[in-house]
């Protein structure tokens, strides 16, 4: 599972859900330890493409199934790209596809770095406004789950990662990438929120490549914060669908 501008995707405790299957939530580079949040400026999503990389031939050593929330939905897409014969298929779960997807990286990219990080903090004192922000209820779950979320983080991190995904999906490069996903025939599902699905730009090629288009009733963006164990469904229904479709084939 790869997490998306503000990580990681273990606060939900995804593997305790999906039992029946093994579950990776790594954290990205600048994320997590402070070991890892060094030399982040010229962060580029090839960067953490390389990183996952790392993981799936290093320690899980097959094909894999790659989920990628929001920022990871394209690192999903451009690992995929470049290294076929590792993935099984991808779960993309509101990934970025062109730059109508990055409003709030756009936003970001833009500030004086002084700005952000002024922001950022206050955003990390208020988990509660984060999440009314988001349009769900700060229940006492989510909003312990908002803090691990906005600390997972430093402000430069998040900045970086902004600029990348700016930066990077906005290339003919990036174009290129999705058309050889779906050229190669990669398992393609598609994850939305109800309430953001209709933001999500998802190129025509994509939608007519996608095994299913699936949305998460009563729930936005950050779906899995907000109804985590009907998302666990959503990924073990996919699961499974996938296998009867390979059965059939």
């Amino acid at each position: 599972m790869i997490h998306g501008l503000l990580g990681s995707l273990e606060f939900f405790s995804p593997a305790s859900r999906l039992s029946d299957a093994d579950i990776y939530t790594p954290c990205l580079v600048g994320y997590g330890g402070l070991d890892n949040r060094d030399n982040v400026e010229n962060l580029s999503l090839q960067d953490q493409v390389n990183f996952v990389k790392q993981l799936v031939t290093g320690l899980i050593q097959k094909p894999c199934w790659l989920l990628g929330h929001s920022v990871g939905g394209a690192i999903a897409m451009m690992f995929a790209a470049q290294n076929p014969k590792l993935v099984a298929g991808i779960i993309n779960v509101e990934g970025n596809f062109t730059l109508n997807d990055a409003f709030w990286c756009q936003k970001i990219s833009k500030l004086p770095a002084e700005v952000w990080s002024r922001d950022y903090e206050q955003m990390r004192a208020e988990p509660e406004k984060w999440l009314l922000n988001s349009g769900m209820d700060p229940t006492p779950e989510r909003t312990a789950w908002a803090e691990k979320i906005l600390n997972f983080q430093p402000a430069t991190t998040a900045q970086a990662v902004a600029k990348a995904v700016v930066r990077d999906t906005a290339s003919s490069e990036y174009k290129q990438t999705i058309q050889t996903v779906v050229e190669q025939s990669t398992p393609i599902y598609l994850l939305a929120g109800e309430r953001s699905k209709d933001e999500w730009d998802v190129p025509p090629q994509v939608l007519d490549a996608a095994k299913q288009f699936i949305v998460q009733s009563q729930a936005g963006h950050m779906m899995m914060l907000e109804e985590p164990n009907k998302f666990c469904e959503i990924v073990k229904e996919i699961r499974l669908n996938s296998r009867f479709r390979e059965l059939r084939e």
